[in-house]
């Protein structure tokens, strides 16, 4: 008995020696993996700054469910959210609203979080009455709903409170 239990700590000191981790850092002051910088990934925020008043006579002058090959910017107030956010992010993960400014309104439609990134939970969506700033194509959807398409949030302007 008193045999095995040496061979079987001899054994297992064996294994615990022969490990070759070294259990310390390459050397006091070691960048090589540090960043210079941090990485950011930067969403392509390009486009045409324009009203919503003026996407509206674009899309309307657009053949039925033609899109443009430009994005544009539109700025304006969330005025609904047309999706159910209890959803988010199980069953969608880009979020369906109205933007309204003074002069009308358009539909945002299948729009991504900041970056263009999916939205992860629901309460990374602005609530109604926030002002935001989107990019995307511009549709005639079905020849009868102006939309922006396949847009993302830009910028968050100003948030309202999620209990008004």
């Amino acid at each position: 008995m008193r045999k095995s239990i040496l061979v079987l700590t001899a054994a297992v000191a064996l294994v615990v020696i022969s490990c070759k981790e070294n259990p310390y850092i390459n050397a006091p002051g070691d960048n090589s993996y540090n960043y210079d910088s941090i990485p950011v990934l930067k969403a392509d925020t390009d486009g045409i700054v324009i009203g919503i008043d003026s996407a509206v006579a674009i899309c309307n002058a657009l053949a039925k469910d033609e899109e443009t090959s430009e994005r544009y910017k539109l700025s304006g107030t969330i005025s609904s959210i047309k999706t159910d956010l209890t959803k988010v992010p199980n069953t969608y993960t880009n979020i369906d609203f109205m933007l309204t400014d003074k002069k009308g309104t358009i539909t945002c439609f299948r729009t991504n979080y900041l970056n263009n990134y999916p939205f992860r939970s629901r309460s990374e969506m602005p609530p109604v009455g926030s002002k935001v700033t989107v990019v995307g194509n511009l549709v005639n959807y079905s020849g009868t709903t102006p939309e922006i398409k396949n847009s993302f949030i830009l910028r968050i302007d100003s948030l309202a409170n999620a209990a008004e």
